[in-house]
């Protein structure tokens, strides 16, 4: 780490001498923040787009108009309006200016189709929807369940093709939304408002929408600062999508509150990740734990270590190979740990890490691991994750229209994670596997709950488990085990058809074994354990090596 000492020493000096500017709490208010930074230094460049640069000026003028413009569709402070979009400037217009007016940002992953994608704008209440046009083909056969919807907001649209009519709902192109005053609007938002509804993958049932008020998006932003030590200097890079939190509070976040810069992506590309940040001088790349392994894999080249990449934040980077990828692209990987509801409450020490550790509590949060019975557990023993803040106003408040999911949440006082981890004598915390019965497949958080529902669902199916089993990238691939209905049969190939339409590409399932049953409890209970631990096993078919392609 010779090369990166050299990297540490420059940005030291400068760490030293800079402070970052913490706000009141009363102006922990999103759109407050932007306003003063877009006063203060107007043509900093916050977010670089491809070829796209973008101040604070223009943000804050477009979050402006974005905010008028749901103004004059009739949204009003409360009310709540997904995003279904790729990574562009136009997301952050409009979630800052729903921000703006007092309502509330409701993000959508690109990949859900059918109830789940119903289930999540009707769920939260959205009286409009935001999306590109590219995901008509998952919205249009639906439309007619988007019962709270007012309004659609289209991204990408062309001369040649119309908006579609949907019964009882207004169309309207982002350029529409876009072309109304930069003044800003006289609405008044308190920093405990609501900004934004997450919803987590779904674990145990449907997915849950993670309430997230202003003050606690500062915080996650402001602790990112901290435990990453940026500054103004810093360029910071994603390819990970903003409808994930990761990329929302590691990113968009930090470098708005550091008066730094985000180099944005479409998404990752292992072999494009080196070359843009050279091109752009990043200091900081975002990952999650199925990218190093990636990037590991890439055919070595000698130039490698010559990067200005200083850091890497991100969270389940496997530590058999921590110390190698470090050393070959002259980096240094920063561990955290936590859930939309518990962000970042874990972070490994910026000087005196330890490799394959999530680290310790951050300032503002209680984090232990008990037992069953909710006992703290000895150091070296295996129990759950749960976290508590220690201020007012950081984490969730709980699941939007969830109460009884909500007391779960909280049980004890604490936040429940259902992840498994240990903590060692020194105080570092390590996570171990996820108590859930949620599978993690590049980035990317799967219910097994939801999959096995869309595989049951096909007339010939009598039952199914589904698994999460090692990848050769890292993480997990899904596998899932299928009992026929007696008499009838049904070919792998027919199988992923039937999925396509009804689950998102990643959660579809790579490996398919057909049984006479499933191994069960006398309770009737599936013994998912022991499909998971036999892993990939010979009578399992691999969509992968049948060359099936995916739509995404």
């Amino acid at each position: 780490m010779g090369q990166w000492d050299d990297k540490h020493k420059k940005h030291e000096m400068k760490y030293e001498s800079w402070k970052m500017h913490d706000y009141a709490q009363e102006d922990r208010v999103l759109h407050k923040i932007i306003e003063d930074k877009a006063r203060k230094n107007p043509h900093h460049v916050v977010f670089q787009f491809k070829d796209t640069p973008i101040t604070l000026e223009q943000l804050n003028a477009n979050i402006n108009r974005a905010a008028n413009g749901f103004a004059a569709l009739g949204v009003k402070h409360g009310d709540k309006v997904a995003l279904m979009m790729n990574n562009c400037v136009e997301y952050l217009y409009a979630w800052f200016g729903l921000n703006k007016i007092g309502a509330v940002e409701v993000p959508i992953n690109v990949a859900l189709k059918g109830t789940g994608l119903v289930h999540q704008i009707v769920q939260s209440d959205c009286v409009a929807l935001m999306a590109d046009t590219m995901y008509l083909d998952r919205l249009g056969p639906v439309s007619d369940e988007l019962t709270s919807l007012n309004h659609v907001i289209f991204q990408n649209t062309t001369a040649e093709d119309p908006l579609p009519t949907w019964k009882g709902i207004t169309t309207v192109t982002v350029e529409e939304l876009l072309n109304h005053s930069e003044d800003s609007p006289n609405v008044v938002v308190h920093f405990s408002d609501m900004a934004s509804i997450l919803f987590t993958s779904g674990t145990t049932g449907v997915s849950k929408g993670v309430q997230m008020s202003h003050f606690y998006w500062y915080d996650i932003w402001a602790s990112s600062v901290g435990y990453s030590r940026y500054t103004e200097d810093d360029v910071l890079y994603t390819g990970l999508p903003f409808f994930h939190g990761n990329a929302q509070g590691i990113t968009i976040g930090p470098a708005i509150l550091a008066d730094a810069k985000a180099v944005i992506v479409d998404r990752f590309s292992a072999s494009n990740l080196w070359d843009d940040v050279k091109r752009w001088g990043c200091t900081e790349v975002n990952y999650i734990g199925g990218i190093i392994p990636i990037l590991m894999k890439t055919d070595p080249s000698p130039d490698d270590a010559d990067n200005p990449v200083r850091i890497m934040v991100g969270a389940a980077a496997p530590v058999d190979i921590w110390h190698d990828f470090e050393a070959r692209f002259n980096t240094k990987l920063l561990e955290v740990y936590g859930m939309t509801e518990c962000y970042c409450c874990l972070a490994n020490p910026y000087v005196d890490g330890r490799p394959g550790s999530c680290g310790k509590p951050i300032t503002g949060w209680d984090v232990q691991i008990v037992d069953d019975n909710r006992n703290q557990c000895a150091p070296g023993e295996i129990g759950e994750f749960v976290a508590r803040p220690k201020t007012m106003h950081v984490g969730t408040s709980g699941y939007y229209k969830m109460p009884e999911k909500t007391l779960e949440l909280f049980e004890n006082l604490w936040m429940n994670t259902g992840d498994l981890g240990r903590m060692d004598e020194d105080g570092f915390f390590f996570f171990v596997d996820r108590k859930k019965q949620a599978l993690r497949r590049r980035g990317e958080n799967i219910s097994s709950f939801e999959v096995e529902a869309g595989i049951n669902s096909h007339p010939a199916v009598l039952e199914s488990c589904v698994v999460g089993v090692p990848s050769d990238v890292g993480e997990e691939d899904v596998k899932a085990v299928v009992v026929c209905k007696p008499g009838m049969s049904l070919s792998e190939e027919e199988l992923v058809t039937w999925c396509e339409p009804r689950l998102a590409y990643f959660a579809i399932p790579r490996y398919i074994a057909f049984r006479d049953s499933l191994p069960k409890t006398p309770s009737e209970r599936v013994e998912k354990y022991k499909l998971k631990n036999e892993g990939v096993t010979e009578d399992c078919w691999d969509r992968d090596k049948a060359g099936i392609v995916l739509k995404r």
